[in-house]
């Protein structure tokens, strides 16, 4: 039984894995956004389960803003939408906090 309990214990801690963190030019790709250049990309975060999703937290200048969200399809004034990427449906929000950018990026 002992000998049992080790291997389960070994084998379980061979599961354990450090996730790499998600590169931003996936999430960028997924969410069909365009960044410019003035951006900086502070974090980058990926969960799936039955959907996909990523967050990117950047800093841009806030008169970069409107660029991001017009390169990226974003309607005039719209800073929550979906768009048809890569043919499946991307539902993106964009929350701005002085000169740092959220954006959540995600299927359903």
């Amino acid at each position: 039984m002992k000998l049992l309990l080790a291997a389960l214990a070994l084998l379980l801690t061979g599961c354990a894995t450090t996730q790499e963190a998600p590169k931003p030019e996936e999430a960028f790709k997924f969410g069909g956004i365009s960044m410019p250049a003035s951006g900086k990309v502070l974090e980058t975060r990926y969960d799936r389960g039955i959907d996909a999703r990523y967050v990117v937290v950047l800093s841009l200048p806030a008169e970069d803003v409107p660029k991001l969200l017009e390169a990226s399809r974003f309607a005039p004034g719209v800073m929550r939408d979906d768009q048809l990427v890569d043919g499946r449906r991307v539902y993106r929000e964009v929350t701005l906090r002085g000169t740092t950018v959220r954006l959540e990026l995600f299927t359903t």
